[in-house]
């Protein structure tokens, strides 16, 4: 799951093998859930046979205190570090590169790096998201417009980086920088700044990397190149060159394998096209604008914006900045809270807030004279309402997403503008999402901001490509195989929101109904139900499991089969454990947040989702 709105101690419930002494109905907020359960001395420890009735489904309290009001002032960023000097343009990328813990895994508990190549010829840098220190540099990657994308290609749990060096070759490196191949190709046609990107995209376990209309895989062999567009903006001022390439992943038409898609085409893996529709090439996003169940398409190029179907049919629509020669890289995501996505274009002076049907939702005035400089949204104060994340030529800007009014205004900041974009992400591992944002020129090459208060949302640790949405890179830097649309959860694109619009909420948490022991002190039996205190029904298949201790191995699964409506609990499931399995570590309850619909949801209390099961035989 992405983000607890409202952390809260731990939920530590006793029980015995009678039900709980603790009536969900009366309770009306979080606060209220630590009432006394019962004691060690309810349990029945008497050898015997359990044979535990399911409990049926109860009516449960919504959790009010997860509803969250607009937050209509400002907030205060402040530089939690700078980097200086080693300039770019970027994004940069985030991800885990190293085992920090040494708990010999690579992912959630170490601290998050940020990889972004450098315009000051001072090559491929690695940096350390909590202190700022430069961990490795590479000299080998001379290129410092283009872009870098983190993620484990070849599934051994070790994450790779990949870099444009110029716009013709792309190079893997280890995690520790040292290169493991380099591959030339061909994007005849493209100027400047290539921005790959990384994808399952046959779902082998084996992942791609995109590089305008090439396509390579983990071993750096081009297995794919489309003949039409490259994913880029063509320069208005000069019609004969493309710049700005950033092609991306998604499963167009449902048939469980991703395409390519650029400004004008989609292609297979092999390069063969899906669809070609004769127009202009551009760099497209994508999401389920229209909430029809099926993506659609939004392309910037030169200085015009235009929308498609999946199946790249043009809707009729287009809009164009006037005294611009490029566009910013599109953002999408519900801004004004009525569950219909819009999208973020910038020009040259002009940022715009767009309804699917074109009208405008806002417009506010930046300071870009090329226009290539794109916006990233985050909700970061948890009402239902992202922010809008930009930096233009001198000025780190963060609007309101409901009204484009300015949350942020930091002049902070300098540079020539390519198409760069910030990025959110809990770059420091401290629960507390960060602004990152790179510096084309001035005394420093990278900032890092936070919140003076502490408040805002825990963003995730990783942010991994330019094309960035939330289902296309696991938590640890795997590549899923089998990726989730990301228009299906979220339904977004350059957004690291997994919120939900204003006034509704996720909030599950486990109930330990009654407890029995057999053959002490051999085998545990638990009868738990889900409580569903958010505003929405959630799907079959919410997995509750008993663990080793907290956060430990699980010893004990049982899936709850069918939906749990808003206010309600599931029937109750059995779980048994064998006591031996624990391995002397407590039984703990929980909801496995890796699977079924738990892994999308963005809880507002991530802290009641484990409850201890006492040991009776101690």
């Amino acid at each position: 799951m992405l983000h607890s709105r409202f952390p809260q101690a731990a939920l530590i419930l006793l029980a015995g093998c009678s039900d709980y002494a603790f009536n969900p109905t009366t309770s009306t907020s979080q606060g209220d859930d630590t009432a006394s359960p019962g004691s060690d001395s309810d349990i029945d420890t008497t050898p015997g046979e359990c044979n535990l009735d399911t409990p049926q489904s109860i009516a449960v309290a919504l959790s009010d205190v997860c509803d969250v009001p607009y937050q209509a002032g400002t907030f205060t960023p402040v530089v939690e570090w700078e980097l200086p000097g080693n300039n770019a343009y970027g994004p940069p990328s985030v991800g885990h590169l190293d085992d920090d813990n040494l708990d010999g895994i690579i992912g959630e508990g170490d601290t998050p790096d940020i990889v972004y190549s450098t315009n000051s010829w001072s090559g491929l840098l690695a940096v350390d998201g909590k202190t700022g220190q430069i961990k490795w540099q590479n000299n080998q990657i001379t290129d410092g417009t283009s872009g870098t994308a983190i993620g484990d290609l070849d599934g051994d749990g070790i994450p790779e980086i990949i870099a444009a060096n110029g716009v013709s070759q792309i190079v893997a490196l280890s995690n520790d920088g040292m290169m493991l191949w380099s591959t030339n190709i061909n994007n005849s046609g493209l100027g400047w700044f290539l921005y790959p990107s990384i994808a399952d995209l046959d779902g082998d376990g084996l992942a791609e990397v995109i590089a305008g209309r090439n396509i390579l895989d983990f071993t750096g062999a081009v297995v794919g190149s489309g003949q039409y567009g490259v994913g880029a903006c063509m320069n208005q001022g000069s019609s004969s060159i493309e710049e700005g390439s950033v092609a991306v992943a998604a499963d167009l038409n449902g048939d469980g394998e991703l395409e390519v898609v650029v400004g004008n085409a989609a292609y297979r893996r092999d390069g063969s096209a899906l669809w070609y529709n004769g127009g202009s090439d551009g760099i497209p996003a994508v999401a389920d604008m229209d909430l029809d169940g099926e993506p659609e398409i939004i392309v910037i190029g030169g200085n015009r914006v235009w929308t498609m179907e999946a199946d790249g049919t043009a809707t009729g629509w287009s809009d164009s900045f006037s005294n611009t020669n490029y566009l910013g890289p599109p953002a999408i995501d519900d801004l004004d809270g009525d569950g219909v996505p819009e999208f973020v274009i910038v020009g040259s002076g002009e940022m715009r807030a767009y309804e699917w049907d074109g009208s405008r939702l806002w417009t506010q005035t930046v300071d870009d004279s090329s226009g290539a400089a794109g916006p990233i949204l985050f909700d970061f104060e948890g009402d239902g309402y992202p922010e809008v994340v930009y930096a233009d030529e001198s000025t780190v800007r963060v609007f309101n997403g409901l009204d484009g009014s300015i949350k942020l205004q930091s002049n902070n900041h300098s540079s020539a503008t390519g198409f760069e974009t910030p990025i959110v992400a809990d770059v420091d591992a401290d629960g507390q999402a960060e602004i990152i944002m790179l510096h084309g020129s001035g005394s420093f090459g990278l900032t890092v901001y936070g919140d003076l208060d502490q408040s805002w949302l825990p963003g995730r640790q990783v942010w991994n490509q330019h094309a960035y949405t939330i289902t296309n890179v696991d938590d640890d830097g795997g590549i899923p195989l089998a990726q989730q649309a990301n228009w299906e959860h979220y339904n977004n694109f350059r957004s690291g929101d997994g919120g939900l619009p204003p006034s509704e909420w996720d909030d599950l948490q486990p109930e330990i109904v009654e407890i029995c022991v057999e053959e002490c002190p051999e085998v545990m039996e638990l009868s738990v139900r889900v409580w569903n205190r958010g505003t929405g029904s959630v799907a079959p298949g919410v997995t509750v499991v008993v663990r080793a201790g907290y956060g430990g191995p699980i010893v004990a699964a049982e899936v709850v089969t069918s939906a749990i409506n808003t206010g309600m609990s599931s029937r109750g499931v059995i779980l048994r454990v064998n006591m031996a399995d624990l391995g002397g570590a407590d039984p703990i309850v929980d909801l496995d947040s890796t699977s079924g619909p738990m892994q999308f949801m963005a809880e507002c209390d991530e802290d009641n989702n484990d409850l201890f099961a006492s040991k009776a035989c101690d």
